[in-house]
């Protein structure tokens, strides 16, 4: 399934109803260690200062304006929101300040160019701090904190496509039957596709702002170990007491049937022909059909043409 086919999930809908969501995102704040931050950015001799020790989501939005019109200020405005993501914690915000301060010009410059980017281009964006064919551009600043960065970038819009992208809200829409969004890795045309997905579920849940779908994704996420729909398969097949349920994906699934059709068909009379001919139509049930490039698959019984026919001995029967 595309993300154009996937409709609003059934626990993003029932999440909506439950409470008035647009106040609660709206009143989001977070407690954070200034003095800390105060004392390692004049040690780095970094632009930048918290709003104050509790820094709220309306208040951060009230920094975009001038994110878009000086680096520096870009650069504020990532400080702020990393407090705002991390609260009293400082993780690894050191090697962060080190990393800008390494090239702090550049850096400052991409960030004013991503925010600029974040409202109309979600990514252009997302391309300038994490190209396809390269790593993050800031050190230990990947999607999931940058995505932040940009959508702090939106001033609060509440049609601002460049969204906050993480491993929950991730598991959700995969539950929803985007099998092969990635929990981790995405690309620009993943967080594209992905921003197109949650405007289009705000207009079809009927609510206020894009910044509410998110966090419902959040909010309804499935564990990490969940077992996902397109799992079932598991439970139909494997039911012995040792057996460790995944979670796999759909691709370790593709994986599993590659590897299984290829000794299927070197070793056509075996045991494991005789499993593949009975699990791969369930892999293939559970993957829709979708299963890639599969090696030559001999059909069952027979031989391939240049194969010469074998004549049973009955000599060799057990008695």
């Amino acid at each position: 399934m595309t993300p154009k086919d996937l409709e609003p999930p059934t626990v993003l809908t029932e999440w909506l109803a439950a409470g008035d969501r647009t106040a609660e995102v709206l009143a989001d704040s977070v407690v954070v260690d200034r003095p800390w931050w105060s004392d390692q950015l004049g040690e780095h001799g970094l632009p930048g200062e918290l709003i104050g020790d509790t820094i709220s989501r309306t208040q951060l939005f009230g920094l975009a304006e001038a994110a878009l019109s000086s680096p520096d200020d870009a650069i504020n405005l990532l400080w702020n929101t990393i407090a705002f993501c991390h609260g009293r914690r400082w993780n690894e915000n050191k090697r962060r300040m080190v990393a800008v301060k390494t090239d702090r010009r550049r850096i400052g410059e991409l960030l004013q160019e991503a925010a600029q980017a974040s409202r109309e281009d979600p990514a252009v964006a997302f391309d300038l701090l994490k190209p396809d064919r390269g790593s993050q551009e800031i050190d230990r600043l990947g999607p999931t904190g940058f995505t932040w960065f940009l959508y702090f970038a939106g001033a609060g819009a509440p049609e601002h496509p460049s969204q906050v992208l993480d491993g929950k809200i991730a598991r959700t829409v995969r539950r929803a039957g985007w099998k092969r969004f990635s929990t981790s890795n995405w690309n620009a045309q993943d967080y594209a596709a992905y921003a197109e997905l949650v405007s289009r579920w705000r207009v079809d849940c009927g609510a206020d702002r894009n910044d509410v779908i998110v966090r419902g994704l959040y909010s309804v996420s499935p564990p990490a170990d969940a077992d996902y729909p397109w799992q079932t398969w598991q439970r139909e097949t494997w039911t012995s007491d040792n057996w460790v349920n995944g979670p796999l994906s759909a691709d370790d699934l593709r994986q599993i049937h590659h590897w299984m059709a290829l000794i299927a068909d070197a070793y056509p009379m075996s045991t494991a022909a005789a499993d593949f001919a009975r699990i791969g139509p369930i892999i293939s049930k559970a993957v829709g059909g979708d299963l890639g490039a599969t090696p030559r698959v001999r059909p069952a019984r027979g031989r391939y043409p240049d194969e010469e026919s074998y004549a049973y001995d009955t000599r060799y029967r057990a008695g």
